[in-house]
């Protein structure tokens, strides 16, 4: 790759190349571009060099006074009314009402066949069925992961819609399957990165406190980065989890483990949260995802993730010898879905390894086994008769 000033680059989990230009003293700026080959490469490089973020422009790119003002009975005036009334619902995190108007905003300026002029928006809501559908999907097949949380939004939308007479008939998006991916996620830590990281931060630094406090409590990011002195009590950490906070208002109780009380102890008695930026502010879950990123590329642990903390946890739990009933409470699951990954693992190696001893001592053919040297040598010697 073309050693360019300040530009820095990753793999996501699903292999996807992301390329990012970093300013000193300023966040990474994402180049929304897929190969340095883009066309538009240079275009978002310059704008990031500039400390501007470079957006492609739409295939079909329409003023934006025609999205104001959308036409009756079309599917954009459709998801206008929908957003109307999703910004207000209060059931649903802030996160997923964003992500899911994102996702339709970029539904309705889809062209609905390639290098048409037109766009998804303004066909009538009679007219949109499965088949668009399951191109908004084909388009998205070599990331599947982009492909499936759209059509869940769009299933969102006519879940909505259908009941309350704004659309007709079946929802189009449950006729079309999900892709089905087999990434296993988030990189799992192993003992070997976690020893890794801590050489590099050692006790005493925001770094190792951080990673205390993932591997400590096996928590997401959005729920450490609130955490403070407020929420401990008798050597107990007590939290309300932030996903599905609006649904479910799931209570936390976990004990404070040796490790991450020493990492504790550092921190200064004054502070409300434990991770604070540099400017002594509280940490936003996204903005402390690219700063803990930051640290583990510091560490040469490129591709480890915050995330992926919470799910060693769980890794070392199941070689413990936790239940999946003990590893569900510790992560807040509400099924052994996730859970039973570890444990299902840690089964079957040792089933596997229990099963190969039994079959040590199997005989192939008439082939004899020589004993080994432990074993004592007989008297008999052969070509002599024993009186």
């Amino acid at each position: 790759m073309m050693k360019l000033r300040y530009l820095v680059a990753d793999r996501s989990r699903h292999g996807q190349t992301r390329f990012y230009v970093r300013l000193p003293g300023r966040p990474k700026i994402r180049l929304q571009v897929d190969s340095m080959d883009d066309p538009q490469f240079g275009l978002a490089y310059a704008a990031a060099l500039n400390g501007e973020r470079w957006r492609p422009q739409t295939i079909a790119a329409k003023p934006q006074e025609l999205w104001d003002k959308p036409i009756p009975g079309s599917l954009r005036a459709l998801c206008a009314r929908y957003f109307a009334v999703l910004s207000n619902d209060p059931m649903l995190a802030d996160t997923t009402k964003a992500n899911r108007r994102k996702f339709l905003e970029e539904l309705c300026r889809e062209p609905p066949q390639p290098g048409s002029t037109k766009v998804m928006g303004d066909m009538p809501i009679a007219r949109f069925d499965a088949t668009h559908v399951q191109a908004i999907v084909d388009r998205r097949v070599k990331t599947p992961e982009a492909a499936n949380v759209r059509r869940k939004a769009i299933s969102a939308l006519f879940q909505w819609a259908i009941p309350r007479g704004y659309a007709k008939g079946a929802n189009p998006a449950t006729v079309v399957k999900a892709i089905r991916t087999y990434s296993e996620g988030h990189r799992t830590w192993g003992q070997a990165e976690i020893e890794r990281f801590v050489k590099r931060h050692p006790l005493g630094t925001k770094a190792y406190l951080a990673l205390a406090l993932l591997l400590g409590l096996g928590q997401r990011r959005s729920d450490v980065v609130v955490l403070g002195r407020q929420h401990v009590k008798d050597g107990v950490i007590q939290f309300v989890q932030k996903k599905n906070e609006k649904r479910m208002h799931k209570h936390m109780q976990l004990p404070i483990i040796p490790m991450l009380a020493e990492a504790l102890d550092t921190v200064p008695k004054t502070q409300m949260t434990f991770l604070q930026t540099e400017y002594g502010k509280p940490f936003t879950p996204a903005g402390f995802g690219n700063w803990f990123r930051d640290r583990c590329d510091e560490a040469g642990l490129q591709g480890y993730s915050a995330h992926g903390l919470r799910k060693a946890l769980q890794a070392l739990g199941a070689d413990a010898g936790l239940s999946d009933r003990e590893l569900m409470a510790i992560a807040g699951h509400e099924s052994s879905t996730e859970t039973s990954r570890y444990t299902k693992k840690r089964d079957r190696d040792l089933l596997a390894a229990s099963g190969m001893a039994k079959l040590s001592g199997v005989r192939v053919g008439n082939r004899i086994v020589p004993p080994s040297e432990e074993v004592e040598k007989s008297g008999t010697t052969s070509g002599k008769k024993i009186s």
